[in-house]
Parts: structure tokens; C-alpha cells; sequence
């Protein structure tokens, strides 16, 4: 019973992998995401930096999400038509991600300097991007 139950979920799971790697299309825009989800993710984190770090339970869950959204959307600006570039673009969409997991790794384990650090990468790595491509306004 128990290697019929296995075999039940390898085949489920082997259909659902299969689905999720189905072709990828950008609904957002590059913008849009920006505006949604990376500026408002970096906003909440760059507050509580300003506060000195996340004080409780709460803020560091709420720092490991925030994190987590940062890093999960700096893969999306590498798909589809997203890229700009194959340098600066990937460049530091990659680092952000980088920085976006261990962000969310520091806030997981509450190890404040490694949090700290990682906010660094993080605008470091949309700095450089920022540089090269977004329009002053």
C-alpha cells in the first residue's frame, strides 16, 4: 500500500513540474513590478534598517516576506522580454535575487548583521541597474 501511495504522488508531482515549466508569459511590466512589488518590499525594509533592524517576531517575519518577494520578483525581471540588456540587466537582477534570499535567510535565522549586509547588496544591485536604464525624471 505504502509504494502505491508513493508512486500516486511521484506520478502527481512528475504533472505537476511538468506544468509549471509550461511556457512563461509576462503579464506585468517591468514598471509594474517595480512599482508593486520591489519598490514597496524595499520601502518596508529600508524602514525598519532606519529603526535600526526588526525589533520583534512580527518585523522579522515581516522582513523574511519582504525579502522573500524581492528575491521571487528579481526572477520575474529575467523572463520574457524583461531584460534590457544581457549585461547590466541580468547582471543585477541576479544580485538582487542574491541578496533578496540572503536577506530572507538572515531574517529567518534573526542574525541582524547578515540582514543588514544583504539590504547593502540590495541597493547596491538596483543602483547599478538604475544607473544604466532608468529614465530621470
Amino acid at each position: 500500500m505504502y509504494r502505491i501511495a508513493l508512486s500516486l504522488c511521484l506520478v502527481a508531482g512528475c504533472g505537476v513540474a511538468a506544468w509549471a515549466q509550461g511556457p512563461y508569459s509576462a503579464i506585468a511590466s517591468s514598471k509594474q513590478l517595480m512599482a508593486g512589488s520591489l519598490k514597496p518590499a524595499m520601502d518596508g525594509l529600508a524602514t525598519m534598517l532606519k529603526a535600526g533592524g526588526p525589533k520583534d517576531e512580527k518585523e522579522w517575519a515581516m522582513a523574511e516576506s519582504q525579502a522573500a518577494a524581492l528575491a521571487e520578483t528579481a526572477q520575474l525581471l529575467l523572463l520574457a522580454n524583461r531584460p534590457l540588456d544581457q549585461d547590466v540587466w541580468l547582471t543585477s537582477s541576479r544580485k538582487l535575487q542574491d541578496a533578496g534570499v540572503v536577506s530572507m535567510k538572515a531574517a529567518g535565522s534573526k542574525d541582524l548583521a547578515a540582514w543588514k549586509t544583504s539590504l547593502s547588496s540590495m541597493g547596491a544591485a538596483c543602483k547599478s541597474c538604475h544607473s544604466v536604464h532608468k529614465k530621470n525624471k
